[in-house]
């Protein structure tokens, strides 16, 4: 069965557009996983759209020495991870939304009302980062 355009629902078409920005972004230095098996209906619904796609995605880059691909960083977690970062936050900050990543210095990004924020757990404030999950992965925005 060929999937014709007006058939792909318009959170697919965000996922596939993040995905396309993540490699503009990061090139040859990801790793997709395999689809994410969710029915979890409160997640956002561009994020549960790219987890079927791919269960989180690894930055990665070749070993100095060895060359061996090896994992840095998650640019969106896995399935598992945003469900406990995003109770964790929920029970420990009351933070409204849903974990996605982090910045690698501890604090986390999330989605609220479809826009995107990072939190800071040390002064406990949010701050917008952007208007929509789409642009938080175009680095022209």
């Amino acid at each position: 069965m060929n999937t014709k355009p007006e058939d792909i629902s318009p959170d697919k078409s965000n996922a596939l557009e993040i995905i396309s920005l993540i490699e503009k972004t990061y090139g040859s230095n990801i790793k997709f996983q395999e689809p994410a098996d969710c029915s979890d209906q409160d997640l956002p619904g561009c994020l549960k759209e790219l987890l079927l796609i791919s269960d989180g995605i690894l930055e990665t880059m070749p070993h100095p020495k060895t060359g061996e691909i090896m994992g840095i960083g998650w640019i969106v977690y896995s399935y598992k991870e945003i469900c406990t970062e995003t109770k964790y936050y929920k029970e420990e900050y009351d933070l409204p939304g849903t974990v996605f990543s982090g910045d690698g210095a501890g604090n986390p990004y999330y989605i609220y009302d479809g826009k995107v924020c990072e939190f800071d757990p040390i002064d406990n404030e949010s701050t917008l980062k952007t208007e929509s999950f789409v642009n938080f992965f175009n680095p022209e925005s």
